[in-house]
């Protein structure tokens, strides 16, 4: 790793993933049956998104929550693998590492419950005294931990960019909202944009258009399309598109995680917004070939 590489810091999430593949997903009420494809692996929004900074080149600081249990272990130790900086994360010896649970269709969709665990138990004082002993060229944020924690990140940025992806998204967005004035770039998905502003979730440019004009927000709007792209917002400009890199998708889960730590890699080494839109978005089409929501080691080479 280049001693030139940028410092990029993650608050988030550790979970253990658990992926079946499904010939279709479950409607209410229905059993299905697996396809025969089974994967256990690491995962959570925010170490999806710190390994894959990491494998590109970043130097990483994962801050965050692990039960002091097995699944834990392999959490760190999937980190610790790519170099990602794990220590100020959290033990607890009364809670579970996080869980999580994705079906798999033969398109590629999926479905993910979680059982947030240890990763609900993060506290602000732990996530301020980490952020500032960092000293990261870039903050990058989800919500799969507590929102105070989160804004507790925001608070001690001291001059870091910070990347904010809002997902998942609360039941009530108002403390999201709160948050804005402190974020730099902004990465939601429509739905995650629609609900943020208290309307429908936006079909079309104009309406992603529209709902980022009704947001307010001061820094950088990067609303992800999935396959689409991203339609990227700056200031005053008219909004750009960036086009998705078409590919045979065999499994989306954590594709967006990649576009998010590949945006935070590519930013903490100089990139601008539109440079770094466009790689993420290839390395997450790259990503979708694969089963699991991890990124894998060799990510870079493409």
């Amino acid at each position: 790793m280049s001693a030139a590489s940028g410092r990029v810091c993650v608050v988030g999430s550790f979970n253990e993933d658990t992926t079946l593949g499904v010939a279709a997903l479950p409607r209410p009420g229905e059993t299905t049956l697996t396809r025969g494809t089974r994967l256990v692996s690491p995962g959570g929004k925010g170490a999806n998104q710190a390994a894959a900074a990491a494998v590109l080149g970043a130097r990483v600081s994962m801050v965050g929550a692990v039960g002091d249990d097995e699944p834990g272990e392999r959490a760190l130790a999937a980190l610790t693998d790519l170099d990602v900086d794990v220590s100020p994360v959290a033990r607890r010896d009364d809670l579970g590492t996080g869980i999580a649970v994705i079906t798999v269709d033969a398109e590629g969709e999926n479905t993910i419950v979680v059982d947030p665990g240890a990763n609900a138990s993060l506290t602000a004082s732990e996530v301020e005294a980490a952020v500032a002993a960092a000293r990261p060229d870039v903050l990058l944020l989800q919500l799969e931990v507590p929102v105070d924690a989160v804004a507790a990140a925001v608070a001690a940025a001291d001059g870091a960019r910070v990347v904010l992806n809002p997902a998942p998204m609360p039941a009530d967005p108002t403390p999201v909202r709160e948050l804005l004035a402190g974020v730099d770039v902004l990465v939601p998905n429509r739905s995650e944009l629609g609900r943020l502003v208290g309307r429908p979730e936006p079909t079309d440019p104009t309406g992603v258009a529209v709902c980022v004009a009704a947001l307010g927000h001061h820094g950088s709007v990067v609303v992800t399309l999935g396959a689409a792209g991203a339609l990227c917002f700056q200031g005053d400009d008219a909004p750009v598109a960036v086009p998705g890199v078409p590919t045979e998708a065999t499994d989306a889960s954590g594709a967006g995680d990649v576009f998010c730590g590949t945006l935070a890699q590519q930013l903490a080494d100089g990139a601008d917004l539109l440079e770094a839109v466009r790689r993420a978005n290839a390395l997450a089409a790259a990503h979708t070939v694969h089963a699991g929501a991890r990124v894998r080691a060799d990510l870079a080479a493409h």
